[in-house]
């Protein structure tokens, strides 16, 4: 058996990066890497690691449907994770991440959405816990626990 534990993103903009997964979407800061190119971010049990790319490297962005990567996301608030990425002027390009329905600019999905992440990579963010076969995960901790 293996586990996915690890997925390593090259950034435009490392910091830029770090914000939009910090402070929007919720991930931790763990710590710079030891060559100053590189910093981890984690979710507690995954770690997501931002790679500054060379400023000669360019990556011509794809349409959602061809993308070469995207990854989706399990949170407990779809709601507030919405709210921050309008603020932030994140581009939300699917409503419902298996329908892949159009969004309407403005309108909250009611489920699950598609965004893009600074880089333009296909962020999946949902609430369901259930959103991708095979996938369990841990109970929800309350502060009592």
């Amino acid at each position: 058996m293996a586990w996915l534990r690890h997925l390593a993103l090259r950034c435009r903009d490392m910091e830029r990066s770090r914000a939009f997964y910090e402070q929007v979407i919720g991930l931790r800061f763990v710590g710079y890497r030891p060559h100053g190119r590189g910093l981890d971010l984690s979710d507690g049990v995954n770690n997501i690691t931002l790679i500054q790319q060379p400023e000669t490297c360019r990556r011509q962005p794809l349409p959602e449907g061809e993308e070469f990567i995207h990854f989706g996301l399990v949170v407990d608030d779809p709601d507030q994770v919405w709210q921050r990425l309008r603020a932030w002027g994140a581009t939300f390009v699917r409503e419902d991440v298996k329908q892949r329905l159009p969004i309407q600019p403005g309108d909250r999905p009611p489920a699950s959405y598609k965004v893009l992440d600074p880089d333009d990579n296909v962020v999946d963010i949902t609430s369901n816990r259930q959103e991708w076969r095979g996938v369990e995960l841990p109970a929800v901790r309350t502060t009592a626990d």
